[in-house]
């Protein structure tokens, strides 16, 4: 590497600065990355942290490259808040004590903004001798010298105005806590949390951030002040004020925001799920960047791990994991269960995942043949280049070999499936992540445009349709009439009248019932509306009438009059339809170009909608170009998987941007071989290349590295937005004509330099983006280049990252002939895909969440315990059964096992919560969040030590004399029925075996049952 610059970067416990080396590469997150290693702040907590421009509000994107910075002088700081502090504390230890010296050096130097000095100086004169009793504590430094440098420990504002008052207070507070102590004598970590829980009464808005910026309303712009804070409790997550006023509006909160996209004028586009988009416009770029990374940062840590919700600011470690399909630093507990949940620990499944403890390693957890557990191998960087497995001597060049090596015939781990991140992960990572239900930021006028009324059941006699306007469905099974629905005292509407023909009722009533239910639950400006259905004479289901017909007929009829701006903006209407539809786990299956239909069109909008998919049908011949090649053995498949879906979504834009021209099939068979063997449509004529590479990573034949809706739907409204500068004709065009003289912009230019292109204009501001476009796609060189200049914003991921083999699915055949997506995806008939809902005893109900372990006769379910008649939060528990097939004398165990445990309470014993009777006997149960012992020390053996060992050993003797007292027999103590609350406790659990013994003090073997071979007696003869 060619170090040509170094960086000052200030941390929270030097007053001097790290003298850093940079190179031409070198970003953000990767400086960020080295400090917090050395630190010895965990690879899962240091999302939280970010550069910062030194002295000033500016923070710096994780993907901004530093070499052009005029001034290289940078702090790191904690950016992002977590919901509970002391979830910090438990997670990662140094991260939590950077984060009190990080309050303490605010509050020294009167950084916070709205902490009044004034109104709570004997609150903070207590914080300053707290803090002097945690030096004491921490250093051994006599109480006298503390004393005498008490300037150190209290805020300046407070030694402005009270200097003369303080040291009496001082003393007579440090007796009192000393004499405190010595009924209970408190360590520094107590200490520290004390002093923080008075911070955050003190200041519950720290780390909320502002930004002035002003806001397209009512076609003037008007200035406003942005404040973030995701934990508001009236206005969570972006909030504005307009300048001289009080009045505060939401703008959405954080769950809401579908993506960001960015211009080259200090413009951008908020989409949020509810509500028309908004457009702010930002007196710098960093200024904008730094906003705009805020947001991103917080959807990551909060909703979506996987997902950055700008296309400019892309996560770069973020872009390297998804190369190779590798989690971040989730954890084992975390990977076992989604293995177990995802494949049900399917022999040869794995999950490639980064260390939650340690820097420079990963953890490769492969289900096996012989366990019913995954088994977990160590692979490490070496320093400089090269990777070790599992501690052998063989040094390989990257993660792929080792991949590619280990699926060799002889290995003695066998891999055949990886099991990628997945955007809808509920993992550790998402640190930010609030239980609480946030405000759901509409205003009241937009709320019955957000949120419209529910389909309903239409009587016959309200409707009128035209006899002479109606049109057979492909399929021959359903009729589409135009009609009128004259509302009872309301105003008549004009609807579409889709009834299925009676010779097919009978077959088909059911899937009808069932589809309709589906679609009901969607509300989306982006698909056909429902009203509602009519359930006799005839059956039907009542649709808003779009007059323009299906979009592959209109772009045919149509296609010369259309600018190719209304083509991207139609395929953002398909990208967002598929979106709404995969947020409530809803599978098209029917993607087409002709299931558009065209509601609108005028200079400034072309409005198309998605409709229903129909009945399923049997593909044929003619789906195969929507038709995902995984789906070849099986094309049922196609129903069930939103990636089959994105494929679809690939072939219908080939159709707009071809103007509704159908592809054409010359043979199936080789048609087939055409997909399989690599090669795509070709690009269609007048199409962007932008648009093109789209399709192409639409139809990646790894079904896994497909685009996902949200992006496609990101990435189309990138475009849309950057270089046709929206449909929207709004204020800012004539605030900011595109020639505008980049000298009128202000750019905080005294502080650092950044260089940006783009089409419309060049900005110098602070830093320079990576401007190099790349691709999972090889292009061939004769291919027409009509790039919209899409690349020059592009930040994109360093050239080895796509240079990657792709190791996790070699061969196209391979992969078809070991695709099981039997538990991929929930099918939607499926009555088990939904929460159950259990009574028990007391006023209370037991709301399953989906399995977490299962034996031979039984299952376990994670789920929540509601009190009906308590404001109360729902409380975790785990829910026993038996398994359908159990025997009746597996039914006598287990009922007598309710028996047994309903007599014990222990701390080392897991409690009962209650018993369900109906429909069939479950055990509830306390829920202990870490599992069994059996995998809690197959994950942790490396930080675990003695004292914890000895601990989780007192706590199982404990709980066996108490069973010992109570005459109860365990007969399967092993550590896979000892469940860890934490690292200082364990508890026994799985009473299946156990007995009452008699008055003699022991149990006679009376029935004769399979035990535990390696746990019976035998085993010791």
């Amino acid at each position: 590497m060619d170090y040509s610059k170094f960086i000052k970067v200030y941390d929270i416990f030097s007053p001097e600065p790290n003298r850093l080396a940079i190179d031409k590469q070198t970003r953000a997150e990767d400086v960020t990355i080295e400090l917090c290693q050395k630190l010895k702040i965990k690879p899962i907590t240091r999302h939280l942290f970010s550069l910062k421009f030194y002295n000033t509000k500016e923070w710096v994107s994780p993907a901004v490259k530093l070499i052009d910075s005029k001034i290289p002088v940078f702090e790191l700081r904690l950016r992002f808040k977590v919901p509970d502090f002391l979830k910090l504390l438990q997670v990662d230890i140094e991260a939590y004590n950077y984060y009190f010296h990080q309050v303490r050096s605010d509050v020294l130097n009167n950084k916070v903004a709205d902490l009044s000095y004034d109104k709570y100086k004997r609150e903070l004169l207590g914080m300053g001798v707290a803090d002097m009793y945690r030096v004491i504590l921490e250093t051994g430094v006599s109480r006298c010298d503390i004393e005498s440098d008490y300037k150190k420990y209290i805020p300046k504002e407070v030694l402005k105005h009270h200097r003369f008052f303080v040291k009496r207070p001082i003393h007579d507070t440090l007796n009192s806590i000393e004499n405190g102590a010595k009924k209970g004598r408190h360590d520094s970590w107590y200490v520290k949390k004390e002093y923080l829980k008075q911070f955050e009464d003190l200041a519950p808005n720290y780390l909320c951030e502002e930004f002035t910026a002003s806001i397209d309303e009512a076609n003037s712009i008007r200035p406003i002040v942005l404040k973030v804070n995701p934990y508001d409790k009236d206005f969570p997550g972006v909030k504005y004020l307009h300048d001289s006023q009080k009045q505060i509006h939401h703008l959405c909160s954080i769950e809401d925001l579908c993506f960001i996209t960015v211009r080259s004028d200090g413009t951008i586009e908020i989409a949020r799920k509810n509500g028309v988009p908004i457009y702010l416009k930002f007196g710098s770029i960093l200024t904008m960047f730094s906003f705009v990374s805020l947001l991103d940062g917080y959807y990551r840590l909060a909703i979506k791990w996987t997902f950055n919700l700008s296309k400019d600011l892309l996560t770069p470690s973020l872009e390297k994991l998804y190369m190779i399909k590798c989690h971040g630093p989730v954890g084992g507990e975390f990977s076992y269960q989604k293995l177990e949940k995802m494949r049900n620990c399917k022999p040869g499944c794995y999950i490639l995942r980064e260390s939650e403890m340690s820097y420079n390693q990963y953890y490769l957890d492969v289900c096996t043949k012989n366990s019913t557990k995954p088994t977990t191998y160590k692979i490490d960087k070496l320093i400089g280049a090269g990777f070790i497995f599992n501690e052998e001597e063989k040094i390989y060049n990257s993660l792929q070999e080792i991949l590619i090596e280990l699926r060799e015939a002889g290995r003695t781990v066998y891999l055949s499936e990886c099991i990628p991140p997945s955007e809808y992960d509920v993992s550790p990572l998402l640190l930010c992540r609030s239980d609480q239900s946030h405000f759901d930021g509409n205003d009241d006028e937009t709320l019955p445009l957000a949120l419209p009324s529910s389909p309903q059941i239409i009587n016959t006699k309200e409707l009128q349709i035209f006899k002479g306007r109606k049109k057979e469905c492909k399929g021959n099974m359903t009729t589409v009439y135009q009609g009128v629905w004259r509302r009872k005292k309301r105003r008549k509407v004009d609807i579409a009248l889709k009834v299925f023909k009676p010779e097919n009722k009978s077959d088909y009533v059911d899937e009808l019932l069932e589809m309709m239910g589906h679609w009901s639950s969607i509300q989306s400006p982006a698909i056909v509306r429902i009203y509602g259905i009519t359930l006799n004479s005839p059956l039907g289901m009542v649709l808003e009438y779009l007059p323009f017909g299906p979009l592959d007929v209109y772009l045919q009829m149509n296609g010369r009059y259309l600018k190719e701006v209304d083509l991207v903006e139609a395929a953002n209407y398909l990208a967002t339809a598929l979106w709404n539809l995969e947020e409530v786990g809803i599978v098209h299956g029917n993607v087409r170009c002709h299931k558009l239909l065209v509601a609108a069109r005028t200079d400034t909008s072309f409005v198309v909608r998605l409709s229903d998919p129909g009945l399923t049908r049997i593909y044929t011949d003619h789906d195969i170009h929507w038709l995902a090649p995984e789906c070849y053995p099986m094309q049922t498949n196609a129903h069930t998987t939103q990636a089959a879906d994105v494929w679809s979504l690939g072939t219908s834009l080939w159709e707009i941007f071809s103007k509704g021209q159908t592809p054409s099939i010359p043979d199936v068979h080789n048609l087939k071989e055409f997909y399989l063997s690599g090669k795509r449509l070709p690009l269609p004529r007048d199409c962007s290349m932008d648009i093109y590479q789209l399709m192409l990573r639409c139809w990646n034949a790894d079904a896994q590295r497909r685009k996902k809706t949200q992006e496609v739907m990101r990435d189309v409204n990138h475009l849309l937005y950057q270089v046709f500068n929206s449909r929207r004709i709004h204020s800012y065009s004539t605030a900011l004509p595109k020639n505008k003289s980049v000298s009128s912009l202000d750019l905080n230019s005294d502080s650092t330099s950044i260089s940006i292109a783009t089409s419309q204009t060049t900005i110098s501001s602070d830093l320079t983006l990576d401007v190099s476009i790349t691709g999972d796609c090889n292009m061939n060189s004769t291919t027409k280049q009509t790039s919209w200049g899409e690349s020059e914003w592009l930040i994109a991921a360093t050239q080895e990252l796509y240079q990657c083999t792709d190791v996790h699915c070699p061969d196209i055949s391979a992969m078809m002939s070991q695709l099981d997506l039997s538990s991929d995806t929930t099918s939607l008939d499926s009555v088990t895909s939904l929460q159950g809902i259990f009574e028990l005893e007391g006023d209370c109900n037991v709301v399953l969440q989906g399995r977490i372990g299962q034996g031979f006769y039984g299952e376990v379910y994670k789920g929540s315990l509601e009190q009906l008649d308590k404001d109360t939060e729902p409380q975790l528990v785990a829910v026993k059964k038996l398994k359908s097939n159990s025997l009746s004398a597996s039914l006598q165990d287990f009922e007598r096992e309710i028996d047994i445990m309903k007599k014990l309470k222990h701390e080392n014993i897991v409690q009962i919560k209650g018993v369900i009777q109906e429909p069939e006997v479950s055990l509830v149960m306390e829920f202990v969040p870490h599992g069994s012992l059996q995998c809690y020390l197959k994950i942790n053996h490396d930080r675990l030590k003695p004292k914890n060992l000895l601990t989780f050993a007192m706590d199982v003797a404990k709980g066996m004399e108490y069973l010992g007292q109570k005459n109860i027999v365990h007969r399967d103590l092993a550590a896979r029925n000892i469940l860890v609350c934490s690292d200082s406790q364990v508890k026994i659990s799985d009473f299946g075996l156990a007995q009452v013994m008699g008055s003699n003090n022991y149990y006679i073997l009376k029935t004769n049952r399979e035990l535990p071979i390696k746990w019976s007696v035998s085993c010791f003869d």
